[in-house]
């Protein structure tokens, strides 16, 4: 492996590769950027081509260029490793069982196997007949459908399932992947009682930015009572999680790059559409709201978005939900203690800058619909994309009858609740006379409203509690330590195996601090981990023994001495990635430090530390 990764490096220029990512700007023989991993206005990230070495002065990660696709990308390293010998033109023959082993390259193996299934069935076989001619009238060329891997399935209980098992794939994993139904009491052997999720649908491979298919959404050709619903996508697995994908991404990323503008539409069939027509930096959230992860994703390409919604009042809502949580401020937290990590860390600290794009009544509901009845249309609409606050007036004022009292109150009110928003006084204020001349109303009482609609406001968002104590939130680091020394003090006679890949300082930010120390030293003398002996040492941790043997750990309790020690193995490098975290915040504390007192022997020393530490 080691071998392999070092072949990767030599071939790959990490600025290049980084650079992809993030706008780099050179720095003497380094390059330097606002780093991808928390919002910052002054450079702070930094990349060393001579050391292959990149590391952010500001929230203290670092690495490698392994280091760096992981972090981004949200991979673990065997998929970060493929990833960069695809890109380096590197050959991995070593760990090849460990990475062909993997559930989730089983499940990447299976749906492009069946991505070539659906595409084939839709292109070759007489039966898909019905499924062209729908794709024709939505006004699908041939070549679109290709390079969309667009596809079909027939109307069949088991199709797809006989033909992946026939394929050598298990049948557990094709569960696994969402394309396969078990029902209570299946045979895995026989094959009986399993059936296709997907049966009757047009199929939409979903892939992930690397072209990877991740999942499916399938659309049915005539809904019926039984067909369970227009829409089907594949659930949950350990390749989808439809919060974190954005459609098309993976066509869009290089043109919302360059155009330095995403365009986010509501549906598949609107990407589609957009990207035949010409406009390919479009993409849709799987879902009807954008969600912060969709938003972080989005943040790699650009900060601008131009978001079309449906003109329905689902598609409103969406719209309003969705640019909430593009234009989302964090308030940052302080640490809950001493070196951990704070548990609001994943919360989105910097926003997009949102415009709406409006299509005119009677051009159609979405982009699809524009597209079909006139393309310039579309394309204006999308040129001329307004801003949040003429979006709400727009929806708010559009066909009011400012004669009707009732109407006009509730109209003041929700504009007045959005516009408090707005930090900018002068801004503030000039969409404060804007509603005055809408609404005939005199801008000094619009403004006494504004004031108490600001006192509302603060009033709700304080939440009045009894007085509690104050407990301070355990970070998910101790929540992993306490799961591995419950999970093993249940199953004692895995430490043997364990034994060499533990560190005492790996526990040492949290309250079983002790317990490693007591537990090392009672093995030492007996060769054996023997749960009595150890309730006899004096051990001053925050947990006893016997609270921890308690403490359910409902998911991580597996079947089986292989599962067991699997799920140990797994916590523990979890423990170890969050211990490597810790550090190296630390570290970078102590090289700020040392940077102010302008020791650089202490510098490079902290640094050749925090380097060895990735």
């Amino acid at each position: 492996m080691s071998t392999d990764t070092q072949a990767i490096k030599d071939r790959l220029d990490i600025a290049q590769i980084i650079g992809e990512y993030v706008t780099l700007k050179k720095a003497g023989v380094n390059w330097k950027a606002c780093c991808p991993f928390h919002h910052e206005k002054t450079p702070s990230f930094m990349v060393q081509p001579d050391k292959q070495f990149w590391h952010c002065f500001g929230c203290g990660k670092g690495g490698d260029v392994f280091t760096f696709i992981q972090e981004i990308e949200g991979l673990d390293f065997v998929e970060a490793l493929k990833l960069l010998a695809r890109r380096a033109g590197v050959e991995i023959d070593t760990q090849r069982s460990e990475v062909d082993a993997s559930l989730r390259n089983r499940v990447l193996e299976i749906n492009t196997a069946a991505a070539n299934f659906f595409h084939h069935f839709l292109l070759e076989i007489p039966g898909a007949g019905p499924a062209r001619e729908y794709l024709d009238r939505r006004g699908l060329k041939k070549q679109t459908i290709i390079d969309w891997q667009i596809g079909f399935i027939s109307e069949q209980w088991d199709l797809l399932t006989k033909y992946l098992v026939k394929k050598g794939f298990a049948i557990d994993d094709l569960v696994s992947a969402g394309l396969t139904i078990k029902r209570d009491g299946a045979d895995a052997k026989s094959g009986r009682g399993y059936y296709d999720r997907f049966r009757g649908r047009v199929m939409f491979p979903i892939s992930d930015t690397h072209g990877n298919v991740v999942g499916f959404t399938g659309r049915v050709l005539v809904e019926t009572e039984n067909s369970g619903g227009k829409y089907v996508n594949t659930p949950e697995t350990v390749l989808y999680e439809k919060s974190r994908i954005l459609y098309g991404i993976h066509k869009a990323k290089t043109e919302i790059k360059s155009a330095d503008l995403a365009i986010l539409v509501e549906g598949q069939m609107d990407v589609i559409a957009c990207h035949q027509a010409g406009m390919k930096n479009v993409v849709a959230a799987s879902g009807t709201a954008l969600t912060i992860e969709q938003v972080k994703l989005l943040k790699r390409y650009t900060s601008n978005v131009a978001m079309a919604f449906d003109a329905d009042s689902a598609g409103q809502k969406a719209g309003k939900r969705g640019r909430e949580i593009a234009t989302l401020k964090a308030n940052r937290e302080t640490n809950v203690q001493a070196g951990a990590i704070s548990w609001t860390e994943n919360v989105v600290e910097a926003g997009l800058n949102v415009k709406i794009i409006i299509i005119p009544e009677g051009s159609g509901k979405d982009a699809d619909e524009c597209l079909k009845k006139d393309p310039a249309i579309w394309f204006d609409a999308v040129k001329n994309a307004v801003g949040v606050m003429e979006w709400y007036f727009k929806v708010t004022l559009g066909g009011l009858d400012k004669n009707d009292f009732k109407k006009k109150r509730q109209a003041t009110e929700i504009l007045l609740d959005e516009i408090v928003r707005i930090p900018n006084g002068v801004e503030r204020d000039e969409w404060l006379k804007k509603l005055s001349d809408e609404l005939s109303i005199d801008i000094n009482v619009l403004r006494e409203e504004l004031k108490k609609t600001k006192i509302k406001k603060a009033t709700s968002d304080k939440k009045v509690e009894p007085a509690r104590a104050i407990v301070i939130p355990k970070s998910p680091y101790e929540f992993l330590v306490e799961d591995f020394w419950s999970l093993l003090l249940k199953y004692p006679e895995n430490y043997e195996q364990l034994r060499p890949m533990l560190r005492g300082e790996f526990f040492t930010q949290t309250g079983l601090s002790a317990l490693y120390g007591a537990v090392e030293t009672l093995y030492t003398n007996k060769s054996k981990l023997e749960i009595d002996e150890l309730r006899i040492i004096q051990i001053d941790t925050e947990l006893s023994i016997d609270l921890l043997l308690l403490r359910p750990v409902k998911e991580f309790e597996p079947v089986g001495v292989a599962e067991i020690k699997k799920e140990l193995v797994e916590i523990l490098h979890r423990i170890k990635d969050k211990w490597r975290e810790i550090r190296g915040r630390e570290l970078q504390k102590e090289i700020a430090d040392a940077e102010k007192s302008k020791d650089q022997d202490k510098i490079t020393k902290l640094m050749s530390e925090l380097q060895n530490l990735q």
